[in-house]
């Protein structure tokens, strides 16, 4: 259920490929993340409706409208688009209707863990929160099939970010990619896990077309970075 987009200019009719479902009482978010190594980016857009009330406070994947995810490459250029990502199979995402946060922090299949993209984690684009047996929270990106041909960022993963360690620190584990280890200069800087920021309602044609100049701005900033 996700589609191939090999430009970093995308026009408004690629943008029409992932729609803002018109949904009543509806909300809709945004978030971003980027890599601490490599760069690789994950932008996306989720809805649910705000009236209903939830567990804790926790919007889990079945209470979503919609859920769109984007992974970018570390020039900035849109590799894979995932329409209603909600709907696929293995995908785990709660957010914290009150903190507005994404929970990121446990194992990808936990309540406070995320996977989404490839949610059966088998050969796509997969954005997961820490394995078992880490007792550190962190996030990945992966490429399960090596389809796109990136080296590595670190470890076995395209890409990563820990919130609680610095670049420098990944460095002195000695498995940070050989690609990226010379070109990293903010050595200090922590990684992050995705930020959430709210989307301007309605979601009309307006915020269609909203989307195009979102998925386009979010592709040149990632290039000009």
């Amino acid at each position: 259920m996700y589609h191939y987009f090999k430009t970093a200019v995308i026009t408004l009719s690629t943008a029409l490929t992932v729609l803002i479902p018109t949904v009543a009482k509806a909300i809709t978010f945004q978030f971003d993340w980027t890599g601490q190594i490599a760069g690789f980016g994950v932008t996306g857009l989720f809805s649910y409706d705000e009236t209903q009330s939830y567990t804790d406070g926790i919007v889990r994947t079945n209470d979503l409208d919609f859920l769109n995810v984007s992974f970018f490459d570390p020039q900035g250029n849109l590799l894979i688009t995932y329409t209603d990502n909600h709907l696929d199979a293995g995908v785990n995402f709660n957010f914290d209707a009150q903190t507005k946060q994404i929970l990121q922090s446990g194992t990808y299949f936990d309540p406070d863990g995320i996977n989404i993209g490839d949610g059966s984690r088998s050969d796509g684009l997969t954005f997961w929160s820490k394995p078992p047996q880490s007792s550190t929270p962190h996030v990945h990106v992966d490429d399960w099939m090596d389809e796109f041909g990136f080296p590595l960022g670190f470890s076995s993963h395209e890409d990563v970010a820990f919130p609680t360690r610095t670049t420098q620190e990944l460095i002195d584990t000695g498995r940070v990619g050989e690609t990226y280890v010379d070109e990293l200069t903010n050595l200090q800087a922590t990684g992050e896990f995705a930020k959430v920021s709210s989307v301007p309602e309605p979601a009309t044609l307006i915020g269609v077309v909203g989307l195009g100049g979102f998925l386009l701005t979010s592709t040149l900033q990632r290039q000009k970075r």
